[in-house]
């Protein structure tokens, strides 16, 4: 049962990462994904080959030990906007930007939004949704605070709450 979940979750997280991928920004933005395996990933038309799988980037919390790192929360995507205006013209160099900047240690947090992504399904019920969202919330506060504690401009959790039945939750 617990396989069946998690596959479930991945498939539908899978669906929301090709589809930021097809925006004007998330093509060139997504920096990290824990949605599976590569191979996985692969087969089911990602092309992640510059984005960090399963273990968050040392370049995105530099003042964290590795061993820190490690133990981290990971959100199921995370993706970085510039804090000007996003170039709507896509390139077929993925992550481009930050990932030569953050390789050549240039890359200045302030000029930078982090949008962590999580996805969560719930039961169909009155109270479920309030309480994904506040254990996602509770989930991923350290690795929140340790993002700004880096510096980067903004740091926003998305937590995409979906119901047994199909329901799409909004805050």
């Amino acid at each position: 049962m617990r396989n069946m979940i998690i596959k479930r979750h991945n498939m539908a997280s899978v669906l929301i990462v090709q589809a930021l991928q097809k925006g004007p920004c998330g093509a060139n933005q997504i920096a990290y994904t824990d949605l599976g395996s590569a191979d996985k990933l692969s087969e089911q038309g990602l092309d992640l080959r510059n984005t960090a799988n399963k273990t968050l980037p040392s370049w995105l919390l530099p003042k964290l030990t590795a061993h820190a790192l490690k133990a981290s929360s990971r959100s199921d995507a995370i993706l970085f906007l510039p804090s000007t205006v996003c170039s709507s013209r896509v390139t077929s160099t993925r992550n481009s930007i930050f990932q030569q900047l953050a390789k050549d240690k240039k890359l200045n947090p302030n000029h930078w939004e982090v949008h962590q992504i999580e996805f969560k399904c719930c039961k169909d019920t009155k109270l479920d949704p309030q309480l994904q969202l506040q254990k996602a919330k509770a989930q991923h506060s350290m690795l929140t605070a340790n993002l700004n504690r880096q510096g980067y401009r903004e740091v926003k959790l998305h937590v995409i709450l979906v119901g047994a039945m199909g329901t799409i939750y909004k805050d």
